[in-house]
């Protein structure tokens, strides 16, 4: 303290005559000067230099009061506090900027009594009177006295105040004077010294400073326990890091520096920009890593799952190439047909470009027997968007871990193939192609159908998780195309993920100009002849190898042949015999050797019993001959052919139809249980199943029941059903193939299929006459007129 309470006593008395008159009043921003000690203003507002220069005359004693507001320039004395301090102006400093710096020693605590604003002098003054601070009880007086000491005792070690300070306000003895001792040295705002000072009794007051001295040790005591929280953390980081460094230093002195490997793996993995979670990962397998000698297999365990992710092309995606003309154009120039495929990948490019969602692909699964070029689409597909390509097979795949990738608990663990994938195309939005979807299969090992859900949705692949990798990875920007030989058997949840394309059969028109465009090139190409023209198919020589050599819905065995007739050709010019080959029926048998499939063509004329029918097959479709034979017997109905159990029943349905109708015919059904019936499917090693063979085989017992001969140039294919309607059949694009190929002219069908019949080629439709119907006596009234002039009489006689 720089002023002694005996002067201040000395002022107090000086003007203890006339308290009544009005003193100056300065108003404080953000300073509070308690009775006793000494603080310092700046003072610039021209109404507080004012109170200044008229406190000259009280003596150099001027009233103080807290401005509620720091931050306001205009104060009117509504806005001042009525609780102040009467305090004396010690000393005043002009400063160069216009402001005075004041040393102000507070007095005694006042009342503020009208406090007004002095217009003609233009400073703020008002009458005081002297605030008392009553003691309400004694001892509680000195209760609350003993524990204010103490806690300052306490306050005063932790803010390392001098031991002098302490003796100093425990010498003052009186609880008033003690209190207003602490206060300056509470690290409290003015307004809460503010609201101590306007307590009305002595307790209330010692309360107040009390809880200011309990709040200001509990924050204390939090702010030096975080302190030596992170003081600990920093000493144990600093001797983790010491540790790790000698380690550091001993294995490079052992093994020659190589763990300046990890280091450089750390560079590059920051090179790559991971996302946090993966980031995360890679720390700890560095930090294992640093731990570990270079020579054990932990540490290359730990190498090689690192260099697995240094190998992921994460966050590298090429330009996708959205010209439709230029798609379009790309695929046309590579395959012929394929119209309804095609167009479908134009809608694809047209929604990506319209609406840049990568994210909603589908999931494009292309149906479709071997050798129609459903690979080498997929890979076209992906020249034509300008993407890298990547090829999935999964037929045989057998271990869910293939999919999903092994723990890296195994030995020899690796991740799964679609990681393998990335790594191959070099992007992360790649065409994926998922080769033979459909031949997948199920063991001990778990499902790996099961696991394709997760990377083929396009809500969850966003974070298909690897068991290798053990992080999310972003598959949401791959174009999956699926391949598959048949619909049935891909998994019902898979298929229900993905948007099935058929690729029907090529027909033989089609073939023929692949031939022609595509597969002589490539021949000719494959085995080195320079001179295209020295090797010349023409249509005939083609067609018979198409007929002769091959049977299949696509064109692969065709490339087969095509390849060997110019392989043989090659040999002949190299041993001599030189000069332009042009190919004939004659030479192709010469080339190939005997024709290999005679069986396709329709069978001779006259022959009743004998129908022609029509099959779907994995590879296509195919004739199907239909032949019954009647013999003498005891009703027994013997089926030859390797036929399946649906079959078995189709041909019930078609006795019990045809034993309805024989009377038509004048034929006693009393006759079918004195013969036997055999129905043979020719090529009995072929095993044969399926309903849509019903309408050939009521067709076949109606014919040799009669005794009449159907032309095998007309085919039938439909199911039957007891009643006699018939039922509609799948595959009739393959079933149309094999009919235009084997030279049928006729093609009968149930009434339900003609929505199938607009989707078939223009070629189809004109090379067959195709016809549909609803009931089995529609066919029957067609293809047996006596049946139909026997109905006819009837109905007359009934008339009659």
């Amino acid at each position: 303290m720089k002023k002694s309470i005996p002067d201040t006593e000395n002022l107090l008395e000086t003007v203890a005559l006339d308290l009544s008159h009005d003193f100056p009043l300065l108003p404080l921003r953000d300073a509070l000067v308690t009775p006793g000690s000494s603080t310092r203003v700046l003072v610039g507002r021209e109404i507080s230099q004012n109170a200044l220069q008229a406190s000259r005359a009280y003596h150099d004693l001027i009233l103080l009061a807290l401005q509620p507001d720091p931050d306001k320039e205009a104060v009117s004395p509504e806005d001042l506090p009525l609780v102040g301090m009467l305090a004396h102006v010690q000393s005043v400093l002009p400063l160069p900027n216009g402001c005075w710096r004041v040393l102000l020693e507070g007095v005694v605590v006042v009342d503020l009594v009208h406090p007004e604003k002095l217009d003609e002098r233009n400073y703020f003054s008002s009458k005081i009177s002297l605030r008392l601070y009553p003691s309400v009880d004694e001892s509680l007086t000195k209760l609350v006295l003993a524990e204010g000491v103490r806690l300052f005792e306490q306050y005063a070690d932790v803010q390392n105040l001098s031991v002098d300070i302490v003796a100093d306000v425990k010498s003052k003895g009186e609880a008033f004077a003690t209190y207003m001792a602490m206060l300056p040295f509470v690290r409290i705002s003015p307004a809460q010294k503010q609201k101590a000072l306007e307590q009305e009794t002595l307790d209330g007051l010692g309360r107040t400073i009390n809880a200011y001295l309990q709040a200001a040790l509990d924050a204390e005591r939090v702010v030096e326990h975080v302190r030596d929280d992170v003081q600990q953390k920093m000493q144990q980081n600093q001797k983790d890091w010491f540790i790790s460094e000698q380690i550091r230093m001993l294995q490079n002195e052992i093994s020659d520096g190589d763990t300046d490997e990890v280091e450089k793996l750390v560079q590059k993995v920051k090179e790559k920009h991971f996302s946090k979670a993966i980031q995360e990962k890679l720390d700890e397998e560095f930090a294992r890593m640093r731990l570990m000698q270079p020579a054990s297999p932990e540490y290359a365990v730990s190498r090689n799952y690192i260099d697995w992710f240094l190998a992921i092309p994460y966050g590298v995606y090429t330009d996708t190439d959205l010209d439709l003309k230029k798609v379009k154009k790309n695929l046309d120039s590579k395959h012929f047909g394929l119209d309804k495929v095609k167009e479908r990948i134009l809608e694809y490019v047209a929604v990506l470009k319209q609406t840049k969602a990568e994210n909603k692909a589908p999931i494009i699964c292309l149906v479709g027997p071997p050798g129609v070029g459903k690979t080498t689409l997929v890979r076209s597909i992906a020249e034509s968007l300008g993407r890298n390509f990547a090829r999935v097979t999964l037929g045989g795949v057998q271990d869910e871990a293939e999919i999903r990738g092994h723990r890296r608990t195994y030995i020899g663990s690796m991740p799964g193939r679609f990681v393998q994938a990335l790594r191959h195309a070099k992007c992360m939005n790649p065409v994926i192609l998922l080769d033979e979807i459909d031949k997948m299969g199920n063991d001990y090992r778990g499902d790996p159908a099961s696991a394709m859900l997760e990377v083929l949705d396009p809500e969850l692949n966003p974070e298909f998780v690897d068991h290798f990798m053990e992080v999310g990875l972003d598959f949401s920007k791959v174009l999956f195309i699926a391949t598959a030989n048949s619909e049935a058997t891909i998994p019902a949840p898979l298929e229900d993920r993905m948007e099935v394309v058929r690729l029907p059969g090529y027909y033989p028109h089609e073939k023929l100009s692949i031939a022609k465009d595509y597969l002589v090139p490539k021949a000719l190409k494959n085995c080195g002849v320079e001179n295209k023209d020295s090797i010349v198919f023409d249509d005939d020589s083609i067609k018979t190898i198409l007929r002769e050599y091959t049977r299949e819905a696509g064109v692969r065995e065709l490339e087969r042949m095509v390849e060997t007739i110019v392989r043989k050709r090659v040999k002949e010019t190299l041993m001599g015999k030189s000069g332009k080959l042009s190919l004939t029926p004659k030479l192709v048998e010469k080339y190939l050797g005997v024709p290999r499939f005679l069986s396709n063509r329709l069978p001779q004329p006259g022959h009743f019993g004998v129908i022609t029918g029509l099959a779907w097959t994995s590879v296509g479709g195919e004739i199907l001959l239909i032949e019954t034979k009647l013999l003498s017997g005891r009703g027994n109905l013997l089926l030859t052919g390797k036929l399946g159990d649906v079959m078995k029943e189709s041909a019930q349905i078609a006795l019990s139809l045809v034993r309805e109708r024989l009377l038509r015919f004048d034929i006693d059904p009393a006759m079918v249980r004195k013969t036997d019936i055999h129905i043979h499917v020719p090529e009995g090693a072929v095993p044969k199943d399926g309903p849509s063979a019903g309408i050939a085989l009521t067709l076949s017992l109606l014919s040799a029941f009669t005794r009449t001969p159907v032309s095998p140039d007309i085919a039938f294919t439909g199911e039957v059903s007891l009643s006699g309607d018939l039922l509609p059949i799948g595959g009739l694009n393959e079933k149309a193939l094999a009919a235009v190929d084997a030279g049928v002219k006729t093609l009968y069908l149930p009434k339900q299929n003609e929505k199938d019949i607009v989707e078939l080629p223009t070629t189809a439709k004109k090379g067959l006459k195709i016809y549909t119907k609803e009931h089995i006596d529609d066919l029957i009234s067609i293809l047996f007129p006596k049946a139909k002039k026997k109905a006819v009489r009837a109905k007359k006689e009934k008339n009659v």
